[in-house]
């Protein structure tokens, strides 16, 4: 399909996959409505929702919104959801936004710039976790505080590749924050789309992995996006068994010939995956006390404690110590100047 532009902008192609966003989607599609910059279109792709979110969509008059709706196919398929986007999307570049996501009103416009060097293929930046409301925590998110830390190669994959291992380790699978991503379509096209991996649910950190090889990324500290924290979330939902598929993807993807990576990246890669169970546990847990699963909380938080890492271990401990008080971690999470959960 033949990309448009007005003028000398390029057209922006937002693509929105959505299930049961009834409470969230107005608020993502207004945060669209209000940039700054108007050359887009947002793409919904209602995934059989089962409430009212596609009626909520049908609201918005806008001529630059359209509503696809689709069987569910489940969060296991969202790379298939994520390419039936981008086979209608016009643009020459894409965003990613999902339904309970939201931006600023500068995101495209600060954003669209950057590809004007023709060897970039990914933008990014910053985002803050929100909570059911949309109410941001005070704190900036760990993620913010490690990114200050990395190098500007990986920051701005430059030269191409020198963001692969990063990525590709356990401490690099929050590194770019769908939200915030703007991407290149003919990059985008050449890696074969969206990428699907069995087992992992989200098509993310593959997809970036092979853009990474591709051409150069462009950083911006700017806040970019919001991603909203909240039960519902299908990556809390689906904690069980996402941490050992993308674990498995990771191995077996560092030693992929088109990545290039030598045996000592591997073995680094290999390394930083050894305690993703037990950091995942304290999130079980966590979970666990809100469910007011009082026992299985406590079996949850005892599995974290073997992570051997000093902010985990406090963690679990208080929440071990809270389990039997039937209370749970939301409310210290709220006073660090964290999203909390639940209010």
């Amino acid at each position: 399909m033949e990309t448009e532009t007005t003028g000398r902008l390029p057209l922006v192609s937002v693509l929105t996959p959505s299930y049961n966003h009834e409470a969230f989607i107005g608020p993502c599609i207004e945060s669209v409505l209000r940039q700054t910059y108007t050359n887009w279109e947002q793409i919904i792709l209602d995934d059989g929702s089962r409430d009212n979110t596609s009626a909520v969509v049908k609201q918005y008059g806008d001529h630059r919104i359209r509503l696809y709706r689709q069987e569910n196919r489940g969060i296991e398929k969202l790379a298939e959801t994520y390419n039936r986007g981008l086979a209608e999307a016009r643009g020459s570049l894409i965003a990613i936004l999902e339904g309970d996501d939201f931006w600023p009103p500068e995101k495209l416009s600060s954003m669209v710039r950057a590809f004007d060097d023709q060897e970039v293929v990914l933008a990014h930046g910053e985002a803050l976790d929100v909570d059911a409301f949309g109410v941001p925590g005070k704190r900036r998110p760990r993620t913010y505080r490690e990114r200050s830390k990395l190098p500007r190669s990986i920051l701005f994959n430059d030269p191409a590749g020198s963001a692969t291992a990063h990525l590709l380790a356990q401490s690099g699978q929050s590194f770019i924050v769908p939200a915030t991503v703007l991407l290149r379509k003919s990059a985008l096209e050449s890696v074969g789309g969206f990428q699907y991996v069995p087992g992992q649910c989200s098509p993310d950190i593959p997809t970036f992995v092979r853009l990474s090889v591709e051409g150069k990324f462009h950083y911006t500290p700017e806040v970019l996006g919001f991603h909203r924290r909240h039960l519902g979330q299908a990556t809390l939902q689906n904690l069980s068994t996402m941490p050992q598929a993308a674990r498995k993807y990771a191995l077996d993807a560092s030693k992929d010939p088109v990545l290039g990576l030598d045996l000592q990246e591997q073995e680094r890669i290999a390394s930083s995956w050894q305690k993703v169970l037990q950091r995942c546990a304290f999130s079980q847990g966590r979970i666990a006390l809100i469910n007011r699963e009082w026992k299985n909380a406590r079996r949850q938080f005892i599995a974290a404690t073997r992570c051997l890492e000093g902010r985990v271990i406090l963690g679990a401990g208080l929440g071990w110590i809270l389990s039997w008080f039937h209370s749970d971690l939301e409310g210290i999470f709220r006073l660090a100047g964290r999203s909390p959960l639940r209010q």
